[in-house]
């Protein structure tokens, strides 16, 4: 059953080094609830700590949750995600600049409750893992291209205490999806995310901005004029963000007269996540997650991550492993041992090839040995378990360059 929490402590990321885990959250019917402030319930707060000259400093920016279904858990049933900026769960390096210091240990995650605190505040804020006392990254980072600024992870909500909702990956903003719905610089755009001058003192309110496509994402472009080699795939929105607005979601909002019909009403899908924007005559920048920004001019133009990005993660050998570990264990927990371990399997597999050596394969290996011991098989049971054991004992401190 989902993890129930009685403390105020609502979110914590999946600890992927443990055996016991919750079953996917269920997923919420549609409301007739305005989509806007339904969009609102997507965002949560997030703020990384970290000392620089000798005094404590904060790294504030926002973070949305998105959902994938898992119908092998059940009729409705949903895997939860928190998705950000990468250098949101990174300190900056000594010079100040954004995601090039080492990895947070945890970063504080502020969410609304639907219940008012005793001192009047309605929002609870959590500690969420980012690098484990092992030394592993707990989030989905793309391996392959550092220049892609995201990070992904697993995460449980208290649905009884935490006021929220998710965006489903079904109105991700796909390349398939901009061409069927032929998407152009015509189209409308919205983001919500925090205003870090004043995130809200009773309850978080996130602040919306609106504007246009500038240039849908067909080539890369250079990231630092002195560094053209360099280049990022993104989106381009003629839409400000500024001090905070790091790892918002950015949305299209399509209808009305189109050049290629006339739609009634409005259709939203998830373009991507606000990176950063580019300064007038300077280069681009992603300083947009300080408390209280830098004054700088501001082109109006911002640098938006596609949603299949987002895709990429979740779908990729470290996020298939994890899907596939937990439906394991469900499967496991109602006796479907054949189907349980063919899950396991699949997760070992997927991680023999993309991180052998780190806390995800430990939890497959854990929860592969509660299977081979139900079935009677201890000699096999115990292998699993002293290599799952042999991993976590391998610790490092390195959370500049964490096992991922």
């Amino acid at each position: 059953m989902l993890r129930r929490f009685t403390q105020i402590t609502l979110l914590v990321a999946v600890q992927t080094w443990s055996v016991a885990q919750t079953t996917p959250t269920k997923s919420v019917s549609p409301t007739q609830e305005p989509i806007l402030d339904q969009i609102k319930q997507c965002v949560v707060f997030i703020t990384g700590t970290y000392t620089a000259g000798g005094s404590a400093r904060q790294l504030m920016g926002t973070g949305f949750l998105v959902s994938s279904p898992e119908p092998r858990m059940g009729v409705d049933r949903i895997l939860l995600y928190l998705v950000t900026n990468k250098h949101m769960i990174r300190e900056p390096d000594a010079s100040g600049k954004l995601g090039a210091g080492p990895y947070f240990s945890t970063v504080d995650v502020r969410i609304n409750l639907k219940q008012a605190n005793p001192d009047g505040t309605q929002y609870g804020t959590s500690p969420v893992i980012v690098v484990t006392d092992a030394g592993d990254l707990t989030w989905f980072v793309d391996n392959s291209d550092d220049t892609v600024d995201l990070a992904v992870t697993p995460i449980t909500i208290d649905e009884a205490k935490a006021q929220f909702k998710n965006i489903p990956v079904s109105l991700f903003a796909t390349e398939q999806v901009l061409i069927d719905r032929h998407i152009n610089e015509n189209d409308e755009v919205l983001f919500t995310g925090l205003f870090a001058w004043n995130p809200g003192a009773k309850r978080n309110y996130p602040i919306v901005r609106h504007g246009k496509l500038a240039r849908l994402f067909q080539e890369r472009i250079p990231l630092d004029r002195a560094n053209p080699g360099k280049t990022v795939a993104v989106h381009l929105a003629d839409v400000m963000s500024f001090g905070g607005n790091s790892g918002s979601p950015v949305f299209l909002r399509i209808g009305g007269i189109r050049d290629d019909a006339s739609v009634a009403g409005y259709s939203y899908f998830l373009l991507g996540v606000m990176q950063g924007f580019f300064p007038e005559g300077l280069d681009v920048t992603v300083d947009v997650a300080e408390k209280h920004g830098v004054a700088a001019q501001n082109s109006g133009i911002a640098a938006v991550i596609p949603a299949d990005k987002i895709s990429s993660l979740i779908e990729g050998p470290r996020g298939k492993a994890y899907r596939e570990r937990i439906v394991g264990l469900k499967l496991l927990q109602d006796g479907d041992l054949k189907q349980a371990e063919k899950c396991f399997q699949d997760a070992k597999g997927l991680l023999d090839t993309s991180a052998p050596q780190t806390s995800d394969m430990a939890a497959a290996l854990q929860g592969y040995a509660l299977l081979l011991r139900k079935t009677n098989r201890t000699v096999e049971a115990e292998g699993a378990e002293k290599r799952a054991a042999k991993i976590l004992g391998n610790k490092s401190v390195d959370r500049l360059n964490p096992r991922m």
